[in-house]
C-alpha cells in the first residue's frame, strides 16, 4: 500500500492539474481574471511643508490632511502557472499568486479634508491640492504593502478554494473516496506547503477556515 501510495500520487497530481489547466480558459471574465477579495479601508493621508529663514528662523509649518475610505480589489490570474497535488484525500492546490488591481477605488463622498497654514505661510491650498494629487501613487503602495495583503489573505483563499472545488465536483473528484478538503497555498508562502500550517477547509457548504 506504501508502494502504491508513493507511485501513483505524484501521477495523479499530473493529471489533475493538466485537467484543471484545460477547464481554466471555459471559465471566468474574457481578461483571465479571478477577483479574490474586496476590502473597504479608512485611509489618511498628511503632507507637511516647513520653511525657514535663513536656516535658522521658522516660518511655520503647513499641515494638510485628507481621510477618505479606500475600497481595494485582489485577484489572480487564471492563466499563471497552477499546480494541483493529491495528499491522501486533501487537494493540495498551489495557486498563483494574488495581486493588487490598481488603482483602488476611493469613497470620494466620504472625504474629508483640512489643511492649515503656519503663522507667515499662505499655501494651505496649494499643499492641500499638492496631497490630493499624491493619493492615488500613495493608494497603489498602500495596495500592495504586507499589511494590506495579509488583511485579505484569507478571503483571497476562500476564493480560490471555492473555484477550485467547483471544478472537482464537475470532474467527479470531490467525494469521499477521493477529495473532501482543500488546502490553498499561495507562492508568497510556500514554506507553509510542507507543514500544511494552513488550510481551507470547504467540507461544508461554503469555505471555511480549518487550523492544523
Amino acid at each position: 500500500m506504501w508502494f502504491v501510495k508513493r507511485t501513483t500520487e505524484p501521477a495523479m497530481g499530473r493529471e489533475i492539474t493538466q485537467r484543471f489547466a484545460e477547464y481554466v480558459p471555459t471559465v471566468g471574465a474574457a481578461d483571465g481574471i479571478l477577483e479574490t477579495a474586496t476590502s473597504s479601508v479608512p485611509e489618511v493621508f498628511t503632507r507637511s511643508d516647513s520653511a525657514w529663514l535663513f536656516n535658522v528662523i521658522p516660518l511655520g509649518t503647513t499641515v494638510s490632511e485628507i481621510r477618505v475610505p479606500a475600497v481595494y480589489r485582489y485577484h489572480i490570474r487564471l492563466f499563471d502557472p497552477w499546480k494541483l497535488m493529491a495528499q491522501g484525500q486533501v487537494c493540495l492546490v498551489m495557486a498563483p499568486q494574488f495581486q493588487a488591481s490598481v488603482p483602488p477605488a476611493i469613497v470620494t463622498g466620504q472625504m474629508e479634508k483640512s489643511t492649515s497654514a503656519g503663522w507667515l505661510r499662505f499655501n494651505a491650498e496649494e499643499n492641500l491640492a499638492a496631497l490630493e494629487k499624491g493619493i492615488t501613487d500613495e493608494l497603489n503602495t498602500r495596495a500592495d504593502d504586507k499589511a494590506h495583503r495579509d488583511y485579505v489573505r484569507e478571503a483571497c483563499r476562500k476564493s480560490v478554494a471555492a473555484f477550485v472545488k467547483t471544478w472537482l465536483m464537475k470532474e467527479d473528484y470531490w467525494r469521499e473516496d477521493k477529495f473532501h478538503q482543500i488546502v490553498v497555498v499561495f507562492p508568497d508562502e510556500v514554506t507553509e506547503a510542507r507543514d500544511f500550517h494552513t488550510r481551507v477547509d470547504v467540507t461544508q457548504e461554503g469555505t471555511e477556515r480549518a487550523a492544523q
